[in-house]
């Protein structure tokens, strides 16, 4: 049973590892590398205030194929203020 336990979860980590991946590569549909790595740097910067380092990256990595999804070029979404970031990438918490 403790086997089926571990091996349960750690099919969910590799799944939800795997997941990040392929939303990460979403953004990029819309924006360039650059544009996404700066949208990525600069809600790190500016959430990390609000959840810490460590979860900033995380919802950094998932916020930013959300955002791309809403906002497909990326000069609209440089005026968005973190709190509509946070909103439309609620599922990401």
């Amino acid at each position: 049973m403790k086997k089926v336990t571990i091996l349960l979860v750690s099919v969910a980590i590799a799944l939800s590892m795997s997941n990040c991946k392929a939303m990460a590569r979403a953004a990029a549909k819309y924006w360039t590398k650059k544009q996404i790595k700066q949208f990525v740097n600069n809600c790190e910067e500016k959430s990390a205030k609000f959840v810490g380092e460590e979860k900033a990256h995380q919802f950094c990595d998932c916020a930013v194929d959300q955002v791309a999804e809403k906002y497909k070029d990326y000069k609209t979404v440089e005026d968005v203020s973190i709190m509509e970031v946070i909103k439309i990438a609620n599922d990401c918490r």
